[in-house]
């Protein structure tokens, strides 16, 4: 559906790349961790652990992403299935959990994410947005993770298909988020449509999902005894050898499709930012659905379209100008040139980047103050408001929102902002939902077509 076989029969599998999945644990199956181990570490932010992952959820996210098929016989295989996979718990077996233990959970990736090469979060969570993405702590947290040279990616929700219905942190317009599709039980996209659950639309307006991938039906790793299966007996699948699986539906399914084929395009191309993964993937999706006579409840209700694992590789190859090669970076983290005004060049120029002139969380954007006080202010419009923009100074600026909203956040040296600076104390917890954050897949399961 997503042309990932394409790649794999180039010898591209997510080898060296790591995918943290924070969920609610990783069973070691065999999967992933024959013939070698790729289960790198397992930290733990949630409730007590008695098993690897009583939930079941974070094992079948694991293996959309990188199983190899071990126990099958090659039959169901992840979208890459070379890739390492770092265990971060941050929900319990009932997948809910808490948003602090899903920012202890990014901050922890952050610190460690050179020692386990890691490149990608994979979020098939999320709370219901109460407020702006500036003042959610999940926002400022993810933003962070990106700005440290982290792809997020991040489930848009099973809360469709009103408008503006997106969860926390696919809300956030940094991240790359993912809606689901519905395949229809057939090989052929033209008669796939956008799930009935996927959601889409943010209260700030940010236009979300970015993409779309297959959300419904979809057969990963099973956890016997866990929650999910106990729940759904009738959705275990028996693969030809007899080996035993676990179907699965929502956008908790098609998110981790899309960590898989950063993965693919990250050991492919080392060398790109998050910005440039997020612009090649949403630059080079696929249409889908022209012979369902279903019409997109609006037309950014499914982003930029379908993933296309292969066209994606084609855009990214690598050029004589940037050849692939890995570029040093600070503390593990893939850094490119700067430029004499302090605007941050792209390590792989011949490529789009996205997320241009983006407003940061409150959180961050605070955080950024001190770090930027030896820079000269950039402005995007001198002429905003009538203000005398150029004649301003960190002294005389008052940070209100047409200032942010002003500031050209795209010239900051992001590098330099560490996750102890950020001032999250500025950061709306009083608005917050503790036990708000959930996977998105169990109530869509339980409908008898599935």
């Amino acid at each position: 559906m997503v042309n990932a076989d394409q790649v794999w029969l180039q010898g591209t599998g997510g080898r060296g790349v790591t995918v943290a999945v924070l969920d609610s644990g990783i069973a070691a199956d065999p999967d992933l961790t024959s013939p070698a181990n790729r289960i790198l570490a397992s930290v733990n932010f949630a409730d007590g652990r008695l098993t690897p992952d009583p939930g079941g959820h974070g094992t079948h996210v694991a293996g959309i992403i990188a199983g190899n098929g071990s126990r099958s016989a090659g039959e169901f295989v992840g979208i890459a299935p070379e890739a390492n996979i770092v265990d971060v718990r941050v929900l319990d077996s009932r997948g809910s959990g808490r948003i602090s233990s899903v920012v202890r959970g990014i901050e922890w990736v952050v610190a460690h994410r050179a020692t386990y090469g890691i490149r990608i979060i994979n979020l098939s969570l999320g709370a219901p947005v109460t407020a702006s993405y500036r003042t959610d702590p999940l926002s400022a947290a993810v933003e962070i993770a990106w700005q440290r040279g982290l792809v997020v990616v991040a489930a848009s929700g099973n809360t469709g298909p009103q408008r503006n219905t997106v969860v926390s942190p696919g809300a956030d317009p940094y991240v790359i988020t993912v809606g689901a599709t519905d395949d229809a039980g057939t090989i052929t996209r033209g008669d796939d449509t956008l799930a009935p659950f996927s959601a889409w639309g943010s209260a700030d307006g940010n236009a979300k999902p970015d993409l779309v991938a297959p959300g419904r039906r979809i057969v990963s790793l099973r956890v016997p005894g866990s929650a999910l299966d106990s729940l759904f007996p009738d959705h275990i699948v028996i693969a030809r050898n007899g080996s035993t699986y676990l179907r699965l539906t929502g956008t908790s399914m098609a998110t981790p499709i899309v960590s898989g084929a950063v993965a693919l395009l990250l050991e492919r191309r080392p060398d790109l930012t998050p910005d440039q993964v997020k612009a090649v993937l949403v630059g080079t999706t696929q249409p889908y659905g022209q012979d369902s006579g279903v019409a997109l409840p609006d037309a950014i209700a499914d982003g930029s379209g379908l993933l296309d694992v292969a066209a994606a590789m084609n855009m990214a190859a690598p050029s004589s100008s940037s050849g692939g090669v890995l570029p040093t970076g600070i503390g593990g983290v893939i850094t490119g040139g700067t430029t004499t005004g302090g605007t941050p060049e792209p390590t792989a120029p011949n490529l789009p980047y996205a997320n241009r002139g983006l407003r940061p969380a409150h959180g961050l954007a605070r955080a950024l103050f001190p770090v930027l006080r030896a820079a000269p202010l950039r402005w995007r419009d001198l002429t905003l408001d009538g203000i005398a923009w150029q004649s301003l100074t960190w002294d005389s600026v008052v940070w209100d929102s047409v200032a942010l909203d002003n500031f050209a956040w795209d010239s900051v040296a992001w590098d330099s902002v560490a996750w102890d600076s950020v001032a999250w104390d500025s950061v709306a917890w009083d608005s917050v939902a503790w036990d708000s954050v959930a996977w998105d897949s169990v109530a869509w399961d339980s409908l008898t077509r599935d």
